[in-house]
């Protein structure tokens, strides 16, 4: 895989090309020393060089095609509001979805580009918006590959990896259940301090309140899993269409009143879990 990327990134294919070849190596098994050794290799080449490593990362892999707010996002912001430090690498939306970069631009954020707006934003509001096509715009390369190919790919887990920041606590929402091992015990292998990866199996990529979430934990070097329910938070467990919104002026209209604290019954509580876990779990 690391031969697949490197070769793309130095040489010049037609895009049938890297598509044989994303094809040829997209089933082969990967190790978490092989991972580490593509998230090592393609830190070198990140156009932004940033240090909040006292910060919390929180990123999801990104396939997770269930209808909902921007629950990762909420998180982030209202965390903020609580003055715990937050970097959020995030991407904008591709096929009509409505991802991070997208709520933030229609709540008004500014995005900041430049080393200098991110700390400042960073000191000013607690939170860091690390956009991806910034920070590795080389990526850009395998877009369209990754577009005709219409499967996950290593490509999907390595962007939670690559943080940006170099944080030392993150939480990581992943859709691939046969992938979570792999991940944790890469950033083992990254020396991350503390790490989180949750899942639960309706492939929601975040915490949820519809059921059990399993978790995926390194802390102090050591590597345990486990599963939390909403009744260990004392939230109700709800059904699945509770928490989904097609929507998006309706998702704008829930992100706006979640970050001004009103209460969107199901919708906060979906976010004040993924809050509790953060705080709970990586900061304890």
């Amino acid at each position: 895989m690391k031969k697949f990327i490197k070769n793309v990134l130095e040489n010049t294919y037609t895009e049938e090309d890297k598509l044989k070849m994303l094809q040829d190596v997209a089933n082969k098994k990967v190790t978490p020393s092989e991972l580490a050794d593509i998230v090592k290799y393609l830190k070198k080449k990140q156009a932004i060089n940033i240090d909040l490593h006292n910060s919390i990362d929180i990123c999801w892999t990104w396939w997770s095609w269930l209808d909902r707010i921007n629950t990762s996002t909420l998180a982030c912001l209202k965390l903020a509001k609580m003055w715990v430090k937050i970097a959020k690498h995030w991407n904008n939306a591709s096929s009509g979805r409505f991802w991070s970069f997208d709520l933030i631009e229609k709540l008004g954020y500014t995005i900041p580009n430049t080393n200098e707006e991110i700390l400042n934003e960073f000191k000013n509001n607690n939170i860091a918006f690390l956009y991806a096509k910034n920070f590795f715009p080389f990526m850009r390369e395998f877009a369209e590959v990754r577009k005709n190919y219409w499967k996950p790919t290593i490509f999907n887990i390595l962007w939670p990896l690559l943080s940006p920041a170099n944080s030392n606590y993150q939480m990581i929402g992943c859709s691939f259940d046969d992938k979570m091992e792999l991940m944790i015990e890469t950033c083992k292998i990254l020396w991350r301090k503390n790490v989180i990866i949750v899942r639960w199996q309706d492939w929601l990529d975040e915490v949820t309140l519809t059921w059990k979430t399993k978790v995926y934990e390194l802390k102090n070097w050591k590597i345990k899993n486990y599963d939390i329910s909403p009744n260990d938070f004392w939230y109700d467990i709800v059904k699945l269409e509770e928490i989904l919104e097609k929507d998006i002026e309706k998702k704008i209209e829930i992100a706006k009143k979640i970050i001004a604290w009103e209460k969107v019954w199901a919708y906060s509580n979906l976010v004040d879990i993924n809050v509790k876990v953060v705080l709970d779990f990586l900061l304890k």
